[in-house]
């Protein structure tokens, strides 16, 4: 998928509901996360019994996540199951 154009899409804590982020199928190349607290996150393939792809827990403050080479690919699209911290804000940013 290399040089397909990256999207970010935003996820608060705020009214957080489980759910797809972005596209159906989709590569995850980084995340940037502004934690006003302890926070810890996951990511899974498409629904929230897929794979987990992903699960972080980062300290407060703006938090920077790059994922090398050809990030990590969601054949189902990119599955926010789980964010805590109050007022935390997560952007995936996805190929």
């Amino acid at each position: 998928m290399a040089g397909q154009e990256v999207r970010a899409f935003n996820v608060a804590q705020s009214g957080f509901s489980a759910g797809l982020v972005g596209p159906s199928r989709s590569r995850l190349q980084g995340i940037l996360i502004y934690a006003t607290n302890t926070t810890a996150f996951t990511i899974k393939n498409g629904s929230a019994s897929g794979a987990t792809l992903l699960d972080l827990t980062v300290p407060a403050g703006w938090n920077d996540i790059f994922i090398p080479n050809d990030g990590i690919l969601a054949d189902n699209g990119c599955f926010v199951s789980a964010l805590s911290g109050n007022g935390t804000v997560i952007t995936l940013l996805l190929e």
